[in-house]
């Protein structure tokens, strides 16, 4: 019996090491997907600060438009922000809090 014992209990040890390795797994990328979630969403928050805080004349102004674009097309792609094309509710305004300085560029042509 005791060689029998042996036959079964190698395999199922491995086989139990396996599965529960295996479980982990999803847990492990659910911790990262909420942390990385976190850290982007307070990236964005940051940068449209920063967007609200220049002028559309300054130098940087595109390049930092261009990432907090960028970031917003990301986040509502990877379901980090509801889409703006919904309801437009409160949760629009947690995320986009001032005006997009559109027309505001001085481009001294033929307006």
């Amino acid at each position: 019996m005791d060689a029998v014992t042996k036959i079964i209990a190698a395999p199922a040890a491995l086989w139990a090491t396996v599965v529960g390795l295996v479980a982990l797994l999803p847990l492990g990328f659910g911790i990262y997907w909420l942390f990385n979630k976190q850290a982007r969403l307070r990236d964005l928050a940051e940068l449209r600060k920063r967007l609200d805080e220049l002028r559309a004349s300054d130098p940087e102004y595109t390049a930092v438009r261009a990432l907090y674009t960028s970031m917003m097309v990301d986040a509502e792609r990877w379901g980090f922000i509801k889409s703006s094309s919904g309801s437009g509710g409160d949760g629009e305004s947690a995320v986009h809090s001032g005006g997009d300085h559109v027309g505001d560029h001085s481009s001294g042509g033929d307006h």
